[in-house]
Protein backbone atom coordinates (compact mmCIF):
# COMPACT_ATOMS: atom_id res chain seq x y z
CA UNK A 1 0.00 0.00 0.00
CA UNK A 2 3.08 2.00 0.48
CA UNK A 3 4.55 1.78 -2.44
CA UNK A 4 1.20 2.58 -4.31
CA UNK A 5 0.47 5.87 -2.79
CA UNK A 6 4.00 6.91 -3.00
CA UNK A 7 4.15 6.57 -6.76
CA UNK A 8 0.63 7.62 -6.98
CA UNK A 9 1.76 10.85 -5.79
CA UNK A 10 5.37 11.29 -7.11
CA UNK A 11 5.09 8.94 -10.96
CA UNK A 12 2.88 10.24 -13.36
CA UNK A 13 3.60 7.63 -15.79
CA UNK A 14 2.55 5.09 -12.89
CA UNK A 15 -0.92 7.59 -12.02
CA UNK A 16 -2.15 6.63 -15.61
CA UNK A 17 -1.43 3.28 -15.69
CA UNK A 18 -4.18 0.59 -15.94
CA UNK A 19 -5.13 -1.35 -12.40
CA UNK A 20 -3.21 -4.26 -13.68
CA UNK A 21 -0.32 -2.64 -14.66
CA UNK A 22 -0.11 -0.54 -11.65
CA UNK A 23 0.30 -3.73 -9.76
CA UNK A 24 3.26 -4.97 -12.38
CA UNK A 25 4.43 -2.17 -11.45
CA UNK A 26 4.31 -2.09 -7.77
CA UNK A 27 5.79 -5.38 -7.78
CA UNK A 28 8.79 -4.37 -9.97
CA UNK A 29 9.62 -1.55 -7.66
CA UNK A 30 9.85 -3.52 -4.86
CA UNK A 31 11.87 -6.09 -6.83
CA UNK A 32 14.20 -3.68 -7.81
CA UNK A 33 14.40 -1.91 -4.36
CA UNK A 34 15.54 -5.68 -2.81
CA UNK A 35 18.19 -6.27 -5.14
CA UNK A 36 19.53 -2.38 -5.33
CA UNK A 37 22.27 -1.27 -2.00
CA UNK A 38 20.93 2.47 -1.31
CA UNK A 39 23.53 4.19 0.53
CA UNK A 40 24.09 7.81 1.45
CA UNK A 41 26.22 10.20 3.97
CA UNK A 42 26.07 9.44 7.67
CA UNK A 43 23.76 12.05 8.52
CA UNK A 44 21.42 11.65 5.36
CA UNK A 45 18.82 9.01 5.76
CA UNK A 46 17.75 7.65 2.59
CA UNK A 47 13.74 6.68 3.50
CA UNK A 48 11.77 4.17 1.72
CA UNK A 49 9.94 6.82 0.04
CA UNK A 50 13.30 8.24 -1.84
CA UNK A 51 13.77 4.48 -2.69
CA UNK A 52 10.15 4.07 -4.13
CA UNK A 53 10.36 7.15 -6.23
CA UNK A 54 14.05 6.47 -7.46
CA UNK A 55 13.32 2.79 -8.08
CA UNK A 56 10.25 3.72 -10.22
CA UNK A 57 12.74 5.51 -12.96
CA UNK A 58 14.07 2.16 -13.64
CA UNK A 59 10.62 0.19 -13.76
CA UNK A 60 9.19 3.30 -15.63
CA UNK A 61 12.26 2.64 -18.69
CA UNK A 62 12.36 -1.26 -18.33
CA UNK A 63 8.82 -1.29 -17.99
CA UNK A 64 8.59 -3.17 -21.28
CA UNK A 65 11.25 -5.19 -21.53
CA UNK A 66 12.18 -8.48 -19.38
CA UNK A 67 15.18 -7.16 -17.60
CA UNK A 68 13.56 -5.61 -14.28
CA UNK A 69 16.91 -5.51 -12.09
CA UNK A 70 20.58 -4.04 -12.48
CA UNK A 71 23.42 -6.71 -12.78
CA UNK A 72 26.70 -4.34 -12.43
CA UNK A 73 24.88 -1.25 -11.19
CA UNK A 74 23.37 -2.03 -8.45
CA UNK A 75 24.89 0.28 -5.69
CA UNK A 76 23.02 3.92 -5.26
CA UNK A 77 24.62 6.72 -3.80
CA UNK A 78 21.90 9.25 -2.99
CA UNK A 79 23.74 12.85 -2.10
CA UNK A 80 21.68 15.52 -0.07
CA UNK A 81 23.09 17.93 -2.65
CA UNK A 82 25.03 18.29 -5.38
CA UNK A 83 28.66 17.32 -5.01
CA UNK A 84 32.31 17.29 -6.51
CA UNK A 85 34.66 14.66 -6.73
CA UNK A 86 38.70 15.28 -5.09
CA UNK A 87 40.76 17.09 -7.72
CA UNK A 88 38.34 18.05 -9.91
CA UNK A 89 36.17 21.32 -9.62
CA UNK A 90 33.31 20.09 -11.79
CA UNK A 91 29.82 20.08 -9.37
CA UNK A 92 27.32 17.05 -9.92
CA UNK A 93 23.84 16.42 -9.73
CA UNK A 94 24.46 13.08 -10.63
CA UNK A 95 26.93 10.46 -12.15
CA UNK A 96 27.62 7.12 -13.11
CA UNK A 97 30.64 5.66 -12.15
CA UNK A 98 31.58 2.83 -14.03
CA UNK A 99 35.11 2.35 -11.68
CA UNK A 100 32.92 1.85 -8.70
CA UNK A 101 30.30 0.59 -10.36
CA UNK A 102 27.96 3.21 -8.31
CA UNK A 103 25.02 5.03 -9.63
CA UNK A 104 25.14 9.07 -8.42
CA UNK A 105 22.40 10.88 -7.54
CA UNK A 106 21.49 14.11 -5.66
CA UNK A 107 18.06 13.93 -3.99
CA UNK A 108 16.75 17.53 -4.97
CA UNK A 109 17.37 17.04 -8.36
CA UNK A 110 16.20 13.36 -8.28
CA UNK A 111 12.68 15.35 -6.37
CA UNK A 112 12.36 18.15 -9.07
CA UNK A 113 12.87 15.27 -11.77
CA UNK A 114 9.53 14.08 -10.49
CA UNK A 115 7.39 17.21 -9.48
CA UNK A 116 8.35 18.74 -12.92
CA UNK A 117 7.10 16.05 -15.26
CA UNK A 118 7.26 18.15 -18.98
CA UNK A 119 10.65 19.46 -19.25
CA UNK A 120 12.36 16.47 -20.08
CA UNK A 121 14.33 16.72 -17.28
CA UNK A 122 14.60 13.77 -15.13
CA UNK A 123 17.83 12.70 -13.41
CA UNK A 124 17.11 9.43 -11.89
CA UNK A 125 15.52 8.29 -15.60
CA UNK A 126 19.23 9.90 -17.11
CA UNK A 127 21.06 8.20 -14.70
CA UNK A 128 19.59 4.60 -14.98
CA UNK A 129 19.69 5.07 -18.81
CA UNK A 130 23.67 5.19 -18.55
CA UNK A 131 23.38 2.11 -16.28
CA UNK A 132 21.49 0.38 -18.80
CA UNK A 133 23.40 1.23 -22.56
CA UNK A 134 26.85 0.01 -20.15
CA UNK A 135 25.20 -3.21 -18.95
CA UNK A 136 23.80 -3.93 -22.20
CA UNK A 137 27.22 -3.96 -23.51
CA UNK A 138 28.97 -6.34 -20.81
CA UNK A 139 26.45 -8.79 -20.84
CA UNK A 140 26.34 -11.86 -23.28
CA UNK A 141 24.45 -12.32 -26.36
CA UNK A 142 22.02 -14.65 -24.31
CA UNK A 143 21.40 -12.06 -21.56
CA UNK A 144 21.42 -8.68 -23.70
CA UNK A 145 18.79 -5.86 -22.24
CA UNK A 146 18.25 -5.07 -25.85
CA UNK A 147 17.46 -6.58 -28.78
CA UNK A 148 20.67 -6.29 -31.18
CA UNK A 149 18.33 -5.52 -34.54
CA UNK A 150 16.75 -2.91 -32.34
CA UNK A 151 19.57 -1.48 -30.42
CA UNK A 152 21.44 -1.44 -34.33
CA UNK A 153 17.89 0.77 -35.79
CA UNK A 154 18.34 3.15 -32.88
CA UNK A 155 21.86 3.71 -32.75
CA UNK A 156 20.95 4.11 -36.98
CA UNK A 157 18.66 6.50 -36.36
CA UNK A 158 20.85 8.37 -33.42
CA UNK A 159 24.09 8.95 -35.01
CA UNK A 160 22.05 10.93 -37.71
CA UNK A 161 20.11 12.89 -35.11
CA UNK A 162 23.75 13.48 -33.22
CA UNK A 163 24.52 15.47 -35.94
CA UNK A 164 21.81 17.49 -36.19
CA UNK A 165 21.75 18.28 -32.24
CA UNK A 166 26.04 19.26 -32.93
CA UNK A 167 25.00 21.04 -35.61
CA UNK A 168 22.32 22.78 -33.28
CA UNK A 169 19.57 21.90 -36.14
CA UNK A 170 17.01 19.78 -33.60
CA UNK A 171 14.25 21.13 -31.71
CA UNK A 172 13.62 18.47 -29.68
CA UNK A 173 16.54 17.20 -28.21
CA UNK A 174 18.47 19.56 -25.88
CA UNK A 175 21.76 20.58 -26.86
CA UNK A 176 23.79 18.32 -23.98
CA UNK A 177 22.97 15.12 -26.01
CA UNK A 178 25.31 16.23 -28.95
CA UNK A 179 28.24 14.63 -25.93
CA UNK A 180 28.17 11.19 -27.29
CA UNK A 181 25.87 8.22 -28.02
CA UNK A 182 25.29 7.49 -24.04
CA UNK A 183 23.80 10.94 -23.35
CA UNK A 184 22.21 11.18 -26.55
CA UNK A 185 19.86 7.78 -25.14
CA UNK A 186 19.49 9.59 -21.30
CA UNK A 187 18.69 12.91 -23.09
CA UNK A 188 16.41 11.08 -25.22
CA UNK A 189 15.06 8.65 -22.71
CA UNK A 190 14.02 12.08 -20.50
CA UNK A 191 12.30 13.72 -23.30
CA UNK A 192 10.18 10.02 -25.04
CA UNK A 193 8.57 10.21 -21.31
CA UNK A 194 8.26 13.58 -20.66
CA UNK A 195 7.47 14.93 -23.80
CA UNK A 196 6.31 12.13 -25.99
CA UNK A 197 3.66 13.69 -28.50
CA UNK A 198 6.24 16.79 -29.37
CA UNK A 199 9.14 13.91 -30.07
CA UNK A 200 6.73 12.27 -32.28
CA UNK A 201 6.19 14.75 -34.25
CA UNK A 202 9.11 16.08 -34.85
CA UNK A 203 11.16 13.39 -34.75
CA UNK A 204 8.80 10.55 -36.32
CA UNK A 205 11.63 7.75 -37.02
CA UNK A 206 13.78 8.22 -33.85
CA UNK A 207 10.65 8.04 -31.58
CA UNK A 208 9.01 5.08 -33.42
CA UNK A 209 12.83 3.06 -32.76
CA UNK A 210 12.81 4.44 -29.18
CA UNK A 211 9.37 2.70 -28.86
CA UNK A 212 10.86 -0.72 -30.55
CA UNK A 213 13.82 -0.82 -28.35
CA UNK A 214 11.87 0.07 -25.56
CA UNK A 215 9.07 -1.96 -26.02
CA UNK A 216 6.16 0.61 -25.14
CA UNK A 217 4.63 3.84 -26.23
CA UNK A 218 4.22 6.20 -23.69
CA UNK A 219 1.41 8.12 -25.70
CA UNK A 220 -0.57 5.11 -24.71
CA UNK A 221 -0.56 6.16 -21.05
CA UNK A 222 -3.22 3.66 -19.56
CA UNK A 223 -1.41 0.65 -21.45
CA UNK A 224 2.07 1.74 -22.89
CA UNK A 225 3.57 -1.48 -23.11
CA UNK A 226 3.81 -2.94 -27.00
Amino acid sequence: MECHQVLLKSNSYYKNLSEVLKANFQLRTLLFISTTNFSSEPDFLVSKKMKIIISSAFVQITFGLKTDTLNKFNDVFVAPSSYSYKNNTAVFKGDVNIATKKVNMSWPAIEKGFKITDDALNLSIHEFGHCLIFENHTRSYFSKIFNKADFENWKNHAKTKFQKVKAKENIVLRDYAATNLVEFFSVSLETFFEQAVYFKENEPELYESMTQLLKQDPINKKNPIL
